[in-house]
């Protein structure tokens, strides 16, 4: 990311937080919002003044339509998945402002500013996990992983067996079973990767702590466990929540090519609203991520269709119902 990147997001956070701070019902975190917007604006007048001294043309602030849109947005989700969110995107923050700190050639001055900015980061990100408690909530990155791939996969799944097939009833139920299989798949590959991670995490610790001992330096990193149980039950049932989303459209008493196209739209949707999430975790663009998302599906679901569609023609089978 470039600073001109910084500058913006520093601004809209300002933004975002005061508009957040009016409606949320919690006392502390409407006082903490607030303060957290004071702090944003004097990290985007650093960026603003690494940018005059560039010479780099100053972008324009972010759209306060846009921003109330997102506000909006957030307050529909639910203040704990909100903070979730925020969480998130600060973790993003710090790793991209360590970058900048490694790869550009700043003053010593400007490296004091940015090491206290990347601070103030840190310090929101353990406020913001603090305010978001349910267990949903903390395997965010499972439940958008599961559905991510349970909407993808049977959108191009079930556009597939649409051309293939051509009778919707033989398309509902056989997505069903594909879904149905992919999340146990899911859920068993999930189970393993978090299981393996925490042990190779705990070992990692381990060795950091006995260097301590040995050699006076190092620290041991403290890595949050994620319950494998956990990580596989939210991957598994949120595969389902977005295997379901292009799927059930097919046992509506419709032409296959309406349920077809019910089906695209219910899952573009779908990955819009996921994509969304995904931008604010990864602190990439909102529409940069929906557009990648939405369009690779779509690309996926194309191909499928015409894979399914040339085995019908060319093998001459039909559905015998």
């Amino acid at each position: 990311m470039q600073v001109t990147d910084f500058y913006k997001d520093e601004l809209r956070d300002q933004m975002l937080y005061i508009e957040l701070a009016r409606s949320v019902r919690d006392n502390d975190a409407k006082k903490r919002l607030t303060e957290l917007s004071k702090v944003e604006e004097s990290h985007s007048k650093f960026f603003l003044n690494l940018l005059k001294g560039s010479g780099t043309s100053i972008p324009k602030a972010p759209s306060k339509v846009k921003v109330k849109i997102e506000a909006l947005l957030m307050r529909l989700l639910g203040f704990n998945l909100m903070m979730k969110l925020f969480e998130e995107r600060e973790a993003s923050t710090v790793v991209n402002y360590l970058k900048l700190f490694n790869e550009r050639g700043l003053s010593e001055g400007d490296k004091d500013t940015l090491k206290s900015i990347v601070k103030d980061e840190m310090e929101h990100e353990s406020f913001f996990a603090e305010k978001s408690s349910m267990s949903i909530v903390e395997n965010l990155r499972d439940v958008l992983f599961g559905m991510n791939d349970g909407l993808v996969e049977l959108l191009a799944a079930v556009s597939g067996l649409a051309g293939a097939y051509e009778r919707s009833i033989l398309v509902a139920i056989t997505g069903l079973v594909i879904g149905i299989a992919g999340a146990l798949s899911m859920s068993v590959g999930a189970y393993v990767s978090t299981k393996s991670e925490n042990e190779l995490n705990q070992n990692r610790n381990l060795r950091l702590k006995l260097s301590k001992i040995v050699f006076g330096s190092q620290q041991g990193i403290g890595e949050r466990v994620t319950s494998a149980k956990e990580s596989a039950t939210f991957v598994g049932i949120f595969y389902i929540v977005g295997a379901l989303v292009p799927t059930l459209p097919y046992f509506l008493p419709f032409s296959v090519m309406v349920d077809q196209l019910t089906s695209t739209l219910l899952a573009i949707l779908a990955l819009a609203v996921a994509g969304y999430l995904t931008s604010i975790i990864s602190g990439v663009s909102g529409k940069k991520k929906v557009t990648e998302m939405v369009l690779l599906a779509l690309g996926a679901a194309l191909a499928t269709y015409l894979l399914g569609n040339a085995i019908r023609i060319l093998t001459g089978i039909t559905a015998g119902i």
